[in-house]
């Protein structure tokens, strides 16, 4: 097997923000919060975890600006729902490397 060394700087890109987004321990406790939730408050996430809520929404955002999760607000609270494509994607990330 050869390296490609010839990843375009897009697809880097694209793979960089997807996996900062999974490295950090409590955004990935908070994406398997919310895929085993399916539709779920940031104060639940925030009681679950037992961090301030502006921890989880600064988690949140990361993980939403990765395409991992989709973010609607309904009154003081925000909620959160995986977005499955995202895990395709990521596969064919993978692969495209």
């Amino acid at each position: 097997m050869t390296l490609n060394a010839s990843i375009s700087h897009d697809l880097n890109n694209r793979a960089s923000l997807l996996f900062k987004a999974l490295s950090d321990p409590t955004r990935l406790r908070l994406l398997y919060l919310v895929a085993d939730g399916g539709d779920i408050c940031s104060c639940d996430l925030s009681e679950a975890l037992q961090v301030s809520a502006p921890t989880v929404t600064h988690h949140m955002k990361k993980l939403s600006a990765a395409g991992l999760v989709q973010r609607q607000q309904r009154g003081k609270w925000a909620h959160y729902k995986i977005i499955p494509e995202t895990f395709y994607r990521v596969d064919s990330l993978i692969r495209e490397m």
